[in-house]
């Protein structure tokens, strides 16, 4: 049976200016509570979100920069997860460092911070290995366009974020397509490391959203697991990165984060009309999926038809895949064929 969470991967856990120093973020990933900082360095951490006390989350205490201290007796962890402190305890021979939080792997890439999520927290060997390309030089940094919580699966959220068929009965807007001008499709993807890539193409003619852009413009869009978009923009000499992050919150709730960098100069002089456009059809996604909520608590039969729902095919053969490869400890082997795809929005 396929896993509805897939491990031993990492998950986008929050843009980097929602993690401030001297302050604690606790989170829900994977059913998992986890508590993130940053050390006196800058550099962020990510303790599991429960002293080992008595399980009161460490998010809740207080954090002075360099150590963590539990609200219910005091006990302390410095940034690895290491007891330094037990405030009742008389017995100075006791090793307090022998008591440990576990620490997950944390990366902050382009001021975005991931985290790691292994299957066996006794084995993280590997982990750097998967860490994700997020296709800027790695002193540049992405600007935050919006954060919102999906009330739905992961899976139901990756097939809508990777669906073609919705874009023009849910994204109607002036700035991007109508459902009157509809035309047909013909697009050719490539297998590419844990997914599968849209090859470089111009834009489609009836996106108002590309007509702006001049220059020989063309787009590359790239899924990944376990579930990331991302899709770069050629402008001439300039680029734009736009990349939809989907992170499980637990079985009923997803987080989508979209993130957005360009070198078009003129963007910062209208990036707040920009960044509102942007959070506008991301509503626009949420608002459907509200609809999707309401429809599958009657638990219907579900299909996916034809070369449009091919993308969500893939997905799912991915998400075997991987899983296979972490059972059996074999090499990932993408199952994804190249193939040219046509579909009428």
């Amino acid at each position: 049976m396929e896993s509805l969470f897939l491990k031993n991967l990492w998950y986008f856990a929050m843009h980097g200016s929602f993690l401030k120093r001297g302050k604690l973020v606790g989170k829900e990933i994977l059913g998992e509570k986890i508590v993130f900082g940053r050390d006196e360095n800058d550099q962020p951490f990510a303790l599991k979100d429960n002293c080992p006390h008595r399980g009161v989350p460490l998010s809740k205490g207080w954090y002075d920069g360099k150590e963590l201290q539990c609200a219910y007796h005091g006990w302390k962890f410095n940034h690895s997860g290491t007891c330094t402190a037990i405030p009742a305890l008389a017995d100075d021979k006791f090793d307090r460092s022998k008591i440990k939080v576990f620490k997950y792997p944390c990366k902050e890439i382009n001021g975005t911070i991931w985290i790691y999520i292994p299957q066996n927290k006794t084995q993280l060997q590997g982990a750097e290995d998967r860490l994700p390309n997020l296709l800027i030089p790695a002193d540049k940094k992405f600007l935050f366009v919006e954060k919102v919580t999906m009330p739905s699966n992961i899976d139901h959220s990756v097939i809508g974020l990777i669906d073609p068929a919705h874009v023009t009965f849910v994204h109607q807007s002036w700035y991007w397509r109508s459902a009157k001008k509809l035309k047909i499709k013909e697009k050719q993807f490539e297998p590419v490391d844990l997914g599968f890539k849209m090859v470089r193409h111009a834009p489609s003619s009836n996106s108002k959203g590309y007509s702006i852009l001049k220059g020989g413009t063309s787009t590359e869009i790239n899924f990944q697991l376990p579930g990331n978009r991302f899709e770069h923009i050629q402008v001439g000499n300039n680029e734009i990165v736009s990349i939809t992050c989907l992170t499980p919150i637990n079985e009923n709730e997803t987080e989508l984060n979209h993130i957005f960098f360009t070198t078009l100069g003129f963007v910062k002089f209208i990036w707040w009309p920009l960044r509102h456009l942007g959070k506008q059809f991301i509503h626009q996604d949420l608002g459907i999926f509200r609809k999707l909520e309401e429809g599958l608590k009657s638990k219907p039969t579900l299909m996916l038809l034809g070369e449009p729902d091919l993308q969500a095919r893939w997905y799912h053969e991915l998400k075997r895949q991987w899983d296979l490869s972490q059972q059996n400890k074999t090499p990932f082997e993408n199952p994804v064929k190249a193939q040219t795809l046509h579909w009428i929005t």
